[in-house]
């Protein structure tokens, strides 16, 4: 999220470049903390902490209106939300964390913040991605797991697939407007949220061996950071890209083309998890039943290039899930 790691770096990065940046924080006492660094990092930068839970239906809702009186308006959304690893738990509707925090909340938040955006070429919402996106075979089963079924990896490449492809079937129903949707993933990157997972440290003395020995390989979080950065501010890209680095099994590197799991491209399946996930979340937009939701239209179309220079909104990082069940 905004307050740490991949997130405060994307907004020092943005602030630093007159960007006023809208940080989207959980703990509102964190984002704050946050925008008074970026100010010292970047004298004279315009910064805004707003209080937001990416996985809490309600908080999203109420989350517009204090956007709408803080910047008026919003060229880009970045969607950096994410949590990974957590034991099974679920939000307050009942909906497992992984898939509310990365997926169905930055959904709901595109929808609710969509008629925030200007019509101008350039405009972009940018959703951030994974790796283990690829792994997943489905983002169709249903927002609680069944019994004795969970696998946090598992969960969390499911809702990364299901972001990916969102993002793809965003950028076809946004066709014909000055807004487009792309998505990016940092490789692996020496985040806080990386390094204290159980999978970083290993218990094992031959586990322990070979995490020390692939330390040295990580990105840090500035290295890391390249391919979402691009996504954001670089000409050239265009609706439905998605970014990644270009070195060894897209591990490290500068920003490139990414690969992409088909099923993410499929436009059955795309068309099928919007529906569902409009159930599931009650959040209705850019559909053929929905023409109230849509953006205002524009001239240039969803392939339109350029750069943007106003608000930025970068949804939160959720570090431990919450109400955990067995």
């Amino acid at each position: 999220g905004a307050t740490g790691g991949l997130g405060f770096e994307l907004a020092r990065r943005l602030a630093g470049k007159g960007t006023h940046v809208v940080l989207a924080c959980r703990s509102l006492v964190r984002g704050e903390e946050a925008s008074e660094r970026l100010m010292r990092d970047a004298p004279g930068a315009r910064t805004t902490a707003l209080s937001l839970d990416i996985a809490e239906p309600a908080s999203i809702g109420e989350f517009r209106s204090r956007l709408e009186r803080a910047a008026g308006f919003l060229d880009v959304l970045i969607n950096n939300a994410g949590i990974f690893g957590v034991p099974l738990s679920y939000n307050s509707a009942g909906h497992e964390f992984h898939l509310a925090t990365n997926y169905l909340g930055p959904f709901s938040l595109t929808g609710t913040l969509l008629p925030l955006f200007r019509d101008r070429p350039g405009s972009r919402i940018v959703n951030a991605g994974s790796l283990a996106h690829l792994s997943a075979r489905s983002c169709l089963e249903g927002p609680r797991p069944k019994d004795g079924d969970y696998s946090a990896w598992r969960a969390y490449a499911r809702s990364k697939l299901a972001l990916a492809t969102f993002t793809i079937e965003l950028n076809r129903r946004l066709r014909g407007r000055n807004l487009i949707a792309v998505c990016a993933h940092p490789g692996f990157a020496a985040t806080n949220i990386a390094k204290n997972h159980p999978v970083a440290n290993p218990k094992t003395a031959v586990g322990r061996w070979f995490t020390k020995r692939v330390e040295s390989w990580i990105p840090t979080v500035a290295e890391a950071v390249e391919p979402i950065l691009h996504a954001v501010l670089a000409e050239g890209v265009r609706g439905g890209d998605h970014y990644g680095p270009d070195g060894w099994l897209e591990v490290a590197g500068a920003p490139a083309k990414a690969r992409l799991n088909a099923r993410a491209t499929d436009e059955g399946l795309g068309r099928q998890l919007w529906s569902t996930t409009e159930t599931l979340t009650g959040v209705s937009y850019l559909s053929t039943d929905a023409a109230s939701n849509s953006v205002p239209s524009g001239g240039a179309g969803a392939d339109e290039r350029g750069r943007s220079d106003a608000s930025v909104i970068f949804s939160p990082e959720n570090v431990r899930g919450r109400r955990s069940m067995k």
